[in-house]
C-alpha cells in the first residue's frame, strides 16, 4: 500500500493566474471551510486529508514554475507562462478525485437521503448553500483536476518531449511546436469557461 501511494505521474501543465485563481477559490471557499467543519471526525475525515493534500499539490505546481525551464515562443519575445512538467503522486490526485465524487454525488443527493455519518449535514451546514454556489465551487474543484491531470493528446506530447529534451535549459519552440501550444491553450480556455455539468470533467 505505502508502495503504491509513493507511485508519481510527470505530466505537462499550464500553471498560469487562471488555475491559480481556480486553486484560490477552491481553498478558501470550499476545502478550507470544510475541514474546519469536520473538525477530528473519522467519518470527515476525507475532507481534512483533501485540504492537505490540495495544498501539497499546490506547492509542487509552484515549485515547478519557480524551477522552470521557461519556454519561449520561436520569436524568443515572449513567455508561454507557467507551461512546465510536474511529478505528482497519485495517491494525492486520487483522493482529490474521491473527494471531487463524493461532493458532487452529494449534490444531487435527495434532501431526504439517510445520513448516519453527518457527511451530508456538515457539508449543506457549511460552504455547499446556496445550490448555484455549491455547484460553481465544486465544478471549481473539477476543473482544476482537469488542468493538473490533463488527459494527454498529440500536442501535450509535442510540448512535453520540447521541454524534456532541453534538460533543463530554457525552451524556444519551433513554430510547429507553438502550433500545438495554441491547440493546448484552446483547450485549457474550454476547461475554465465551460458552463457544462460536473460529469463532463469525470471521464
Amino acid at each position: 500500500m505505502e508502495q503504491q501511494e509513493q507511485r508519481t505521474s510527470v505530466r505537462l501543465v499550464v500553471v498560469d493566474p487562471d488555475l491559480d485563481a481556480q486553486c484560490d477559490r477552491v481553498e478558501e471557499h470550499l476545502l478550507a471551510p470544510l475541514a474546519e467543519s469536520a473538525g477530528g471526525a473519522g467519518e470527515h475525515a476525507l475532507f481534512a486529508d483533501g485540504l492537505v493534500v490540495f495544498r501539497r499539490v499546490r506547492e509542487t505546481l509552484a515549485e515547478a514554475v519557480a524551477r522552470g525551464p521557461k519556454v519561449w515562443t520561436p520569436n524568443g519575445r515572449w513567455e508561454h507562462e507557467g507551461l512546465r512538467i510536474v511529478e505528482l503522486p497519485t495517491g494525492d490526485t486520487d483522493l482529490l478525485y474521491a473527494l471531487l465524487r463524493e461532493l458532487s454525488g452529494l449534490l444531487v443527493a435527495p434532501p431526504d437521503l439517510p445520513d448516519p455519518s453527518g457527511v451530508v449535514a456538515v457539508v449543506r451546514s457549511t460552504v455547499l448553500t446556496p445550490e448555484k454556489t455549491a455547484v460553481g465551487l465544486v465544478g471549481a474543484l473539477a476543473r482544476v483536476l482537469s488542468l493538473v491531470d490533463l488527459t494527454p493528446d498529440a500536442d501535450t506530447a509535442t510540448l512535453f518531449a520540447a521541454i524534456e529534451a532541453a534538460d533543463g535549459e530554457d525552451v524556444r519552440l519551433t513554430y510547429g511546436q507553438d502550433e500545438a501550444w495554441q491547440r493546448l491553450a484552446h483547450r485549457l480556455t474550454m476547461l475554465l469557461t465551460e458552463s457544462a455539468p460536473l460529469h463532463r470533467f469525470l471521464y
